[in-house]
């Protein structure tokens, strides 16, 4: 089990205790989140990202979505370690190239074809999420669509960040994902 004690934090490192020995944890990116501090970091030579929770609720949230979507056919980051005592989640790195990102670049390019790929794929990991049975029998759905919240990795389409998971369905969760897309904005979007 994790267990990290955040000793203090020096500059750009954190000083952690993960199965019972001390690691130097460097921050190498502080990435966009309203609610949390999410970091890149990097220890022995591998990159991993370090998610601090605003609220305990918020991490039993995510913690249980998480193990719930573990055991499903859908691509999702896997959970290294988790500590319930710092509300603090250690996830595989996957890539940093947000959905956001690339439609940014896509659209730069005047490539909109590779634009409307991309929102395909995004809506066809939605129509996986929402066939998962839990999600079904529980009418929920994703709800906080942000195009940050999903990275491609690998050509593919991966989903992170499930607190904000609430009741609903597949047409709120596609009009959300098309009302970010359409309605995006660099500088005066919270997105």
């Amino acid at each position: 089990m994790y267990r990290s004690y955040y000793i203090r934090k020096l500059d750009a490192f954190y000083i952690v205790l993960i199965e019972n020995r001390w690691v130097i944890v460097e921050i190498v990116k502080r990435f966009k989140s309203k609610k949390n501090n999410v970091y890149l970091v990097k220890s022995n030579g591998d990159f991993k990202v370090l998610k601090n929770y605003s609220d305990i609720n918020n991490f039993e949230k995510e913690k249980s979505f998480y193990e719930i979507l573990k055991l499903e056919k859908i691509r999702i980051p896997n959970v290294i370690k988790e500590n319930i005592e710092e509300k603090s989640m250690l996830f595989e790195y996957i890539g940093y190239r947000t959905a956001v990102e690339m439609i940014e670049n896509y659209e730069l390019e005047y490539n909109i074809e590779e634009c409307v790929k991309l929102i395909l794929k995004i809506y066809q990991w939605l129509k996986d999420f929402h066939s998962i049975t839990y999600i079904k029998e529980n009418n929920l759905c994703f709800f906080d669509l942000s195009l940050r919240h999903f990275i491609i990795y690998r050509d593919e389409v991966y989903g992170i960040d499930f607190e904000s998971i609430t009741e609903g369905s597949i047409s709120l969760d596609v009009g959300r994902m098309l009302a970010m897309y359409l309605y995006y904005d660099k500088i005066k979007s919270d997105f």
